[in-house]
């Protein structure tokens, strides 16, 4: 009898043994699975990444784009106002919601503390009245304004890490990695040098990898960016793909061509500093350096009667 205790306590030792074991491993795996994903998230670069429902920054955008619904626009200057947001590096969904958003917000509370002055100090007139309208104008075009000048910031730093982009490509290809390959590498490295471009290839290889032919992804790539010197490199590439020439040495070659251009634009920016400087010169500098050399003279000569005598 004492055996068969001893042969139960044994069976529930083994079985609970294999339980806990058959758990850990269950929440191991488990585990591992979501680090894998979040690992993987954390290195791709979501179109739109969805935020919690508690976060203020939503909240903001969701109350800025009900605002925005009111303002109708036609079809087509909304698809502007949409490639012009994705030039700028906004991808939200509700992006030309909230940039409406941010027009009717802007028309309506820009002239407020103008309204609040002029009536706690009661300076209401007519020309105060224009005045405001003149803000309400103002603040409706304001977020065009600064929409363009984020346009031209965001295509100055892609213009000016491209040659660098454009190195690491030829590296990569003439190590033997494919195009995707290659595209994919160079994401990843050019990070530090330029997030617009790492973001615009990160896009481009995940095109490529949804089964979009490389001449479409190519030319999705130079139409987001809006920078001429891209355009011609996806004209460069995708005329070589078609030729079935060496896609390495065309981009060598126009990588060069980028290097003499760029010389030939800081030559140009310098033959026309002489020009440029000649009106600060004559408003700021040459008063100074006339009274700073005439001064002392003319108030010796002043000191000497030299004016009295000449009167006399």
């Amino acid at each position: 009898m004492q055996g068969l205790d001893w042969l139960v306590w044994a069976a529930c030792f083994v079985t609970g043994t294999f339980f806990v074991y058959g758990v850990l491993q269950y929440t191991g795996s488990r585990r591992m699975v979501k680090d894998r994903f979040k690992n993987t998230t954390a290195k791709a670069m979501p179109l739109y990444q969805r935020e919690s429902s508690g976060n203020w920054m939503k909240r903001i955008l969701d109350g800025v784009s009900s605002c925005g619904k009111f303002i109708t626009k036609g079809k087509e200057e909304t698809y502007k106002l949409r490639f012009s947001l994705i030039q700028a590096g906004f991808r939200h969904p509700k992006g030309t919601a909230i940039y409406f958003g941010f027009q009717a917000l802007g028309a309506f509370f820009l002239p407020i503390p103008y309204l609040l002055f002029n009536a706690m100090h009661g300076k209401m007139t007519s020309g105060n009245l224009l005045f405001c309208v003149l803000l309400a104008g103002a603040g409706f075009y304001l977020p065009k304004v600064i929409l363009n000048y984020i346009i031209r910031r965001r295509k100055d730093r892609i213009d000016k890490g491209l040659p660098d982009v454009l190195d690491l490509l030829i590296v990569c290809m003439e190590a033997g990695l494919s195009l995707q390959a290659t595209i994919n590498r160079v994401a990843d490295e050019v990070r530090p040098i330029s997030l617009d471009l790492h973001n615009e290839l990160t896009l481009l290889n995940a095109e490529l990898r949804t089964g979009i032919s490389r001449e479409t992804a190519l030319k999705n790539m130079g139409e987001r960016t809006g920078v001429q010197n891209v355009n011609s490199l996806v004209g460069v590439m995708v005329q070589s793909d078609k030729m079935g020439t060496s896609i390495s040495q065309a981009l060598r070659v126009h990588s060069a061509f980028l290097r003499t251009q760029r010389a030939q634009q800081a030559e140009e920016q310098a033959a026309k500093l002489p020009v440029k400087i000649m009106f600060p010169m004559l408003m700021f500098i040459f008063p100074a350096v006339f009274v700073v050399v005439l001064g002392p003279a003319i108030i010796h000569i002043m000191q000497s009667g030299f004016f009295k005598s000449t009167g006399s």
